[in-house]
């Protein structure tokens, strides 16, 4: 594997298999070689890919709590692996298999209080796992759903950025290519997607 970036959160319906499909789309725009991870037992991503009849990238179902060790089996070594991961507080063992693997644990949320207040438990999971990896994995927040008429994605930034978060500098906005695409066949560019991979890149130093 190149890279390898998971989309985590506490809860459903943060946005994780939208930006998973969207980042994996964008990668593979840019022209790299994408393998595309569901790890939900929902398959949603799977289903997306049936509905929308393929994706350009490769993409596999893995809810296994055995994906940290499976998935480097199946990845070519050229691949950047995106890895849609459940909701941790109903998929506990997956989700910790995935925070063992993935180079990159980003956790999309909305600048909405109630989010950003369930982020903790998801980094308690983190600082748990980190001592059964071989490097510590990078963490990341992505802000997601934004309202760009609205001030209160700056004043999150600042929030958590002071408590000790590091928040990408790309943030996605809250439209209808993204929130109604599901199911639908992802071929427009996105813009916003391919700065936060090369942001991601950057951040792997690749």
């Amino acid at each position: 594997m190149n890279l390898s970036v998971a989309l985590i959160n506490l809860k459903p319906g943060t946005g994780k298999t939208t930006s998973a499909v969207w980042l994996a789309h964008a990668f593979h725009e840019m022209g790299y070689p994408v393998l595309l991870v569901d790890a939900d037992p929902a398959a949603s991503a799977l289903e997306w890919s049936d509905l929308a009849e393929g994706f350009p990238c490769r993409i596999i179902g893995m809810p296994s709590k055995e994906l940290h060790r499976r998935v480097p089996e199946i990845a070519k070594p050229d691949e950047i692996v995106v890895i849609d991961a459940p909701q941790m507080e109903d998929h506990k063992g997956i989700t910790r298999s995935v925070l063992r693997l993935a180079d990159e644990l980003v956790i999309p949320v909305a600048p909405h209080g109630i989010e950003i207040n369930r982020m903790s438990p998801v980094l308690d999971e983190i600082d748990d796992i980190q001592s059964l990896r071989e490097q510590p994995a990078r963490v990341s927040v992505l802000l997601n759903r934004i309202n760009r008429s609205s001030t209160t994605h700056t004043e999150t930034r600042e929030d958590l950025t002071e408590d000790g978060w590091h928040v990408l500098s790309m943030m996605i906005p809250f439209v209808n290519r993204y929130s109604q695409s599901f199911g639908l066949p992802v071929k427009t560019r996105a813009t916003e997607f391919e700065a936060l991979a090369e942001e991601l890149l950057k951040r792997a130093s690749l």
